[in-house]
């Protein structure tokens, strides 16, 4: 029964570690993005 329990938190935690990575990739990506957007935007009104 503890192999299952620690097998259950092993995986449990990779998880969470995988969405943690996951969703700062989403938030860094939308970041960068939308910096270039603007960036393209300041270009665009200075012609």
């Amino acid at each position: 029964m503890m192999q299952v329990a620690g097998s259950l938190i092993t995986y449990g935690l990779k998880v969470v570690i995988f969405a943690v990575i996951a969703y700062a990739g989403i938030i860094g990506g939308k970041k960068l993005r939308d910096k270039k957007d603007a960036e393209k935007a300041v270009d665009s009104q200075g012609r």
